[in-house]
């Protein structure tokens, strides 16, 4: 069993994720670092055995756009001079949304004091979205395993840190938090090595190798549909618009994926998909499978 190990700084954030995790699908440790990174890191040197890595608890927003009790999910996180990426963040934040949150990704910075004023505005002009604490010395320890930072917004630039609205934001924050850990033990569950295949719109030989077919392309399309269709005759098969639409469910047990699109699907689309696949764990792809689309559908 997939062996999972969420860490948060404080108490009050490790009690609020345990609430969410009677039934989980990998084994569960939770581990208190402390505040800031100096403890930490601390930590992040004596971390026992895991399998996925998950630091979740409280952040800052510097961008108008995240309020209180919104979601971050990093899609890489920055502490010093470095920059660590998750691909997999669109997956777990379609996770936190189909679960009724307002999740979205951007680019999480660990600082080691609270950012207010003008510094948050000058954070934010460097494409920062939210800071915390914590998130970078953890992140560090993961050493190529599958990482993900979820950090609710507490404080924003209109309500800083002892404003008279902290107290409600933060209680608002705690109630998002008890529901973030079971779409962590989700993401957790799914995280595996894999091959991936992609495939051209004719997938039947790839198709029939798969545990799972994801068809990247507009729902309404016809072509769309059709090679759902087409796949679902050798393998399970699911049409999707955007990584953040596939369920990480899905993925649960599937060590062979198969990526294909129409002829209306941008080839982008599903370099995404595969990236995102492979912020899940090692991805091994075969060069005897191509990815073509027809002539006509070549940018």
């Amino acid at each position: 069993m997939t062996a999972l190990l969420i860490c948060t700084a404080l108490g009050m954030e490790a009690r609020a994720v345990r609430r969410g995790l009677c039934r989980s699908p990998v084994h569960v440790r939770l581990r208190r670092t402390g505040l800031g990174p100096r403890r930490a890191a601390r930590v992040a040197a004596i971390l026992p055995e895991f399998d996925a890595l998950a630091v979740t608890g409280f952040a800052g927003s510097l961008v108008p756009g995240l309020r209180a009790g919104d979601v971050l999910v990093a899609e890489e996180i920055r502490y010093g001079d470095r920059v660590l990426a998750c691909p997999s963040a669109p997956l777990l934040a379609g996770e936190l949304a189909r679960a009724g949150l307002r999740a979205r990704t951007g680019s999480l910075l660990t600082v080691d004091h609270v950012v207010t004023g003008a510094r948050g505005r000058e954070l934010a002009e460097r494409g920062a979205h939210a800071v915390d604490m914590e998130t970078g010395p953890l992140a560090r320890a993961a050493a190529g395993r599958p990482v993900a930072a979820v950090r609710v917004v507490v404080d924003t630039p209109a309500a800083p840190l002892l404003s008279p609205a902290t107290v409600r934001n933060a209680l608002t924050a705690r109630r998002v938090l008890r529901r973030v850990g079971p779409a962590l033990t989700r993401w957790a569950a799914a995280t595996a090595p894999r091959t991936v295949l992609r495939a051209s719109p004719d997938l039947d030989g790839a198709a029939s190798r798969a545990d799972l077919v994801l068809v990247i392309g507009p729902t309404g399309s016809p072509e769309a549909r059709h090679l759902v269709e087409s796949a679902t005759r050798h393998a399970p098969a699911r049409l999707v618009e955007a990584p953040e639409h596939i369920e990480l469910a899905w993925l649960r047990g599937a060590r062979t994926v198969v990526l294909t699109a129409g002829a209306s699907t941008s080839p982008s689309l599903v370099d995404t998909a595969e990236n995102a696949l492979r912020g899940l764990g090692p991805v091994t792809t075969d060069e005897s499978i191509t990815f073509t689309l027809p002539k006509d559908a070549q940018p």
